[in-house]
C-alpha cells in the first residue's frame, strides 16, 4: 500500500494535491456537510450568471424544437393515445416534484434552494398556443426537426 500511494503522489498534479489538502483542511475545521454545501454555494454562485445568459439565449430556439417536435410525433399512428396516459402522469409527478422542492427548501435543506422547478404552466402554456399545421408525410417532419435541432 505504501509503494502504491508513493507511486500515486508521484503522478498526482501539485495543484490537485494542494486543493485536495484545502478541501481536507475545511473537512476537518468545518465537517463534511458544511463543506460540501460550501462548495456547491461556491460552484453555484461563479457559475450561475453563465448558464442564466446560456439559458435565456437557447430557450425560444429549445421551445420551438419542441413544440415542432410534438406536432410531428402527435401525428404518428397511436402517438395521441399514448400520449393521452403519459402526459397526465408526467404532469402528476412533475407537480409532486415542484411540491417536494419547495417543502425541501422551506424545511431548510440546503440543497433544495438549487434544484430547479418544472415549469409546468409555462409547458402548458407554450404547447397550448401553437397552432397545429396539417403536414402529410412523416419523413417531411422529420426533416424539419433535424433541421431545428441542426440549427441550435
Amino acid at each position: 500500500v505504501g509503494e502504491l500511494l508513493t507511486r500515486l503522489d508521484r503522478r498526482v498534479p501539485p495543484v490537485i494535491k494542494l486543493v485536495a489538502r484545502g478541501v481536507a483542511s475545511e473537512v476537518h475545521r468545518a465537517g463534511l456537510l458544511n463543506t460540501a454545501s460550501g462548495l456547491a454555494k461556491l460552484v453555484y454562485t461563479k457559475y450561475e450568471p453563465t448558464a442564466k445568459q446560456l439559458y435565456a439565449k437557447y430557450e425560444p430556439k429549445a421551445e420551438q424544437c419542441a413544440v415542432l417536435a410534438w406536432r410531428k410525433l402527435n401525428k404518428l399512428p397511436l402517438f395521441p393515445q399514448v400520449a393521452s396516459v403519459v402526459v397526465p402522469t408526467a404532469a402528476y409527478c412533475s407537480d409532486k416534484y415542484n411540491e417536494t422542492v419547495v417543502s425541501s427548501a422551506e424545511k431548510g435543506y440546503k440543497v433544495a434552494s438549487y434544484l430547479p422547478l418544472v415549469p409546468a404552466e409555462k409547458i402548458a402554456k407554450v404547447f397550448g398556443e401553437q397552432t397545429t399545421e396539417m403536414e402529410p408525410l412523416v419523413s417531411e417532419s422529420l426533416s424539419a426537426l433535424n433541421l431545428c435541432l441542426c440549427g441550435l
